[in-house]
């Protein structure tokens, strides 16, 4: 709340200080939130089967992963996801989704499809994946993003014009 009220004031300050400019200001965020807690969150360390079919480190969000798999692991890679993490995970492949769209209209990158793995775990309602990498110090955020929930895909904005 304490950064919250100063960054109003800095913005009460600069509409001051741009009064009568004819200036439009528009204030945005890249993303939305939701809040996950501890008790919502998947351990790729707790789930063996899933951390051997891999063979880089889950990447992009904890609510949208792109998992990179090992040769021949597919099959229990789908198997798992789709049994034992079915109540928190959606799974696609991230060569459909780059066919439907979900990375923007356009033309995609000719490289997209290598940063977007093999699949895409999509997190259900509340839940993250966490996958620590070596060295890293191991911290859970509550506040998360990257999802397809209304709450992270929506920004607020703000226009005042001067």
């Amino acid at each position: 709340a304490e950064h919250l009220a100063r960054l109003e004031a800095g913005l009460e300050r600069l509409q001051r200080r741009i009064a009568g400019s004819d200036t439009l200001v528009l204030v945005t965020a890249d993303h939305g939130m939701i809040d996950s807690p501890p008790e919502r969150t998947i351990l790729l360390g707790q789930h063996p089967v899933l951390a051997d079919s891999l063979v880089l480190p889950l990447c992009g969000e904890p609510r949208f992963a792109y998992a990179y798999l090992r040769s021949g692991r597919e099959q229990a890679f789908r198997e798992y996801i789709t049994g034992e993490l079915a109540h928190a995970i959606d799974l696609h492949p991230s060569g459909r989704l780059l066919e439907q769209g979900w990375f923007g209209s356009g033309p995609p990158h000719p490289r997209l499809h290598q940063r977007i793995g093999d699949y895409a775990l999509v997190l259900r309602d509340n839940y993250k994946i966490k996958d620590f990498i070596l060295g890293e110090h191991p911290h859970l955020h509550i506040g998360v993003h990257g999802g397809v929930s209304q709450a992270e895909m929506y920004v607020p904005l703000i226009r005042w014009e001067s």
